[in-house]
């Protein structure tokens, strides 16, 4: 668990630290501890043991088949066009399994970074949530959906830019990678969505009756999904009602305390996506899928959160400084609490590639 602490840790006291005589300001602090976050999190994915990570094992055998089979025969393996393709690319210039670990995870975070980077407000806050995030244990294993989400941002990118017929185009190549990629279709509409609290009094009844109904919604979407992709119509619970919570009460939050006079068009939109996640994860106590189509737009929250509390109203904003403080200590301390008990994905305790099982 040592270097999660460190993980954790150093990127908080880089943004809180001040050594005496020396004058940094706040923000090359925020953005020095940002970088070091995501330098070290691309390090340990990078070095990874194969035993970390479910899929990992099973990614590193079928990259030593992509090595010994002709171009020909690629799309010969039950794997997205996209993927089989990036797999090959890679195995033409190296045989080695922890190269190909090294390269999936510099690409997919070097498509995360740029972002996060841009937007974030509060690193040790931002930092915290991402770690708490179900995508983060999951860049540890599902490499084609990590590459998926990472390209995901490419598609906001342009999303936030009005490149429409660009996004169509990113989506698509998502989707050659991950299957439920398709998800990020919903992206562009809902970024440019203006929704406020006007709309609560539609938007609290329309919920609870998703909720409600939730069960037979999903079986026939399920039915739907079954016929196109991979996805099995039947529903098997999977007593995911924590993230379900969480997300309930961010949502509220988000609502409450921001003032919508000076709300900028992109907090408004990412609160959109926030609003959108919470409605599949309606679905993730159903399905374990319906958590995993949720992650191209969850991995977003630990942006929005901090400028949430930036835009806080005045009646709120002693409420927001506190709920701050409150977030970081205890999105800290679950994430420890989480990493010593049972951990989907088999990612804790972490071990270097070197290292014996």
């Amino acid at each position: 668990m040592g270097v999660f602490y460190v993980l954790l840790f150093a990127p908080i006291i880089m943004q809180h630290f001040v050594v005496k005589k020396t004058y940094i300001d706040y923000e090359t602090k925020n953005k020095n501890a940002l970088a070091f976050f995501f330098c070290f999190l691309t390090l340990l994915i990078m070095l990874r043991h194969e035993s970390i990570g479910n899929d990992t094992r099973n990614y590193i055998h079928f990259f030593k088949q992509f090595s010994v089979t002709d171009w020909k025969n690629v799309e010969k393996y039950n794997f997205e066009i996209g993927y089989s393709y990036f797999s090959k690319i890679i195995s033409v210039f190296t045989k080695n399994p922890q190269i190909f670990l090294s390269v999936t995870a510099i690409v997919t975070m070097g498509m995360i970074y740029p972002t996060y980077k841009r937007l974030c407000l509060d690193s040790s806050l931002t930092i915290v949530l991402f770690c708490t995030m179900p995508t983060f244990v999951m860049l540890f294993s599902g490499i084609r959906q990590m590459l998926a989400l990472g390209i995901g941002f490419l598609a906001y990118e342009v999303t936030r830019n009005k490149k429409w017929n660009l996004f169509i185009l990113i989506v698509c190549l998502a989707i050659t990678f991950h299957t439920s990629a398709f998800m990020l279709a919903f992206m562009y509409p809902l970024y440019h969505a203006k929704i406020t609290k006007k709309w609560l009094l539609i938007l609290i009844p329309l919920l609870g009756t998703v909720f409600i109904f939730n069960e037979r919604i999903f079986s026939f979407l399920l039915l739907i999904l079954s016929r196109f992709t991979e996805y099995e119509g039947v529903i098997t619970s999977t007593g995911a009602y924590t993230m379900l919570v969480l997300f309930v009460i961010f949502v509220i939050f988000s609502f409450v305390i921001l003032d919508e006079s000076v709300v900028d068009k992109e907090t408004n939109g990412l609160r959109n996506f926030l609003l959108f996640s919470c409605v599949i994860q309606f679905f993730a106590p159903l399905h374990a899928w319906a958590m995993r189509m949720s992650y191209y737009y969850i991995i977003f929250v630990p942006l929005l959160i901090p400028k949430i509390l930036s835009y806080s109203s005045a009646r709120w904003k002693s409420i927001g400084i506190l709920g701050r403080y409150v977030m970081l200590l205890f999105f800290f301390v679950y994430f420890f609490i989480n990493a010593n008990g049972e951990v989907d994905l088999n990612v804790f305790p972490y071990r270097f590639f070197w290292e014996a099982v």
